[in-house]
């Protein structure tokens, strides 16, 4: 629930402009799944219904899939695989090939495409290799033709493990089939703007990795969650910064008290006022679960979809908890409350309504100009790499870089 133009840099020391958000993810709440040290089981001795069996590396989804028609026009489908490493040795993927399920190819992730989205659990650090009886989290952006996505896809993966091992010796062939995962096709939430203007920046976003998409929670020990896969980190873009002279207050952020807007009708299930805005580009470490996202108002604006608008202006609050609203109206200012780096609002949908324990949804804005793009990678210091573009749309997702024009 953070604003970062870093990308993929987060944990790193960066410039301003590509630091403006680097916090700690959410305290986690319970326990992992234990990773099991399994022997490795020679093939050569199964009987033949066994054959194709893991016995290197166990993979499993971690939730049905998500699908949400980008500002791209193309369906994203959105889902992460827990992948367990049972043996003594380190286990390096190699690709990893999406099915339908008649076989045919939708996808291949390989190459550093799937270093980045193969990565350490909870703390989100890619990774080429999984160490021994260890566990990651592949995810997965399935792009497909609008309206096409199947009911279930299945998986081919293939690894490798150190030659010259007693693994290698019973790893034969080196090919995971499966698992089956499921397509949730339900249409995503349509939602009018939650802000005004032009120029407004999806500094993270879905569908490639950054801190929203790749934000994991463990629940009770019970299950894992994802609870900012479609969550929304908006900056105020003027030319090609996103603030003026050093950024040295909030003040100078030109999203800084920008007005916040309810994105349909709906009923304020609950606020937090009180959290003072921090100072731009400054490290601040959450203390208390109420720390995290800053000052807050969440939605109930249908049953089990709820709307939550963090880092708010303190004081800036104009509704309280059991206030309906109607679509457009103001419900306080951006701030730079909570762990942040600079003003930004971070928006999402969810399916309860908790920030930590919640499943974040799928959305799409009901029309709005696709103003251009960021490449965060050629970005040098204050200043944005901004392609621009003009372009109507309707009914789709702010993907991560893009630049909205709201009515």
């Amino acid at each position: 629930m953070e604003f970062n133009l870093g990308g993929e840099n987060e944990g790193k020391t960066m410039n301003p402009l590509s630091r403006l958000n680097n916090a700690a993810p959410p305290i986690l709440i319970g326990l992992l799944l234990a990773c099991l040290p399994l022997a490795p089981i020679a093939q050569a001795v199964d009987p033949p219904q066994e054959r194709g069996r893991p016995t290197a590396i166990l993979v499993s989804p971690i939730h049905e899939a998500q699908v949400v028609r980008g500002d791209d026009g193309k369906d994203h489908v959105e889902y992460e695989l827990l992948v367990v490493n049972a043996v003594e040795q380190p286990v390096t993927l190699m690709n990893l090939t999406v099915l339908d399920r008649a076989a045919k190819e939708l996808t291949r992730i390989d190459g550093p495409v799937l270093v980045a989205a193969t990565q350490t659990l909870l703390d989100k650090k890619p990774v080429a290799e999984i160490p021994a009886s260890a566990a990651v989290s592949v995810d997965v952006d399935l792009i497909v033709p609008p309206g096409i996505a199947p009911e279930r896809v299945t998986h081919r993966l293939a690894y490798i493990v150190p030659a010259g091992t007693s693994t290698a010796v019973f790893v034969d062939p080196p090919v995971i089939d499966g698992p089956e995962v499921a397509i949730n096709r339900r249409p995503a939430t349509v939602i009018k703007p939650p802000l005004k203007g032009d120029g407004w920046l999806a500094t993270t976003a879905c569908c490639t990795p950054n801190l929203h998409r790749d934000l994991r929670i463990v629940v009770d020990g019970r299950r894992i969650e994802t609870a900012e896969t479609f969550a929304v980190d908006w900056a105020l873009l003027k030319g090609d910064r996103v603030y003026e002279g050093e950024g040295a207050t909030n003040e100078q952020f030109y999203a800084y008290g920008a007005d916040v807007l309810a994105v349909a009708d709906g009923t304020v299930v609950s606020v937090q006022d009180g959290k003072p805005d921090a100072t731009p580009n400054k490290a601040m470490t959450p203390k208390t679960l109420s720390d995290f996202g800053g000052n807050q108002v969440m939605l109930e604006i249908a049953p089990n979809v709820f709307a939550v608008y963090g880092h708010l202006q303190p004081g800036s609050l104009r509704v309280k908890a059991g206030d309906t609203v109607k679509v457009g109206a103001t419900l306080a200012k951006i701030g730079n409350t909570g762990p942040s780096f600079g003003p930004h609002l971070h928006f999402g949908l969810l399916n309860r309504p908790d920030i930590f324990t919640g499943r974040s949804l799928p959305f799409v804005i009901d029309s709005y100009t696709l103003a251009g793009t960021v490449d965060f990678k050629a970005s040098q210091g204050d200043t944005v790499a901004v392609t621009s573009n003009s372009k109507q749309v309707r009914s789709v997702y702010p993907l991560h870089g893009t630049i909205q024009n709201f009515p």
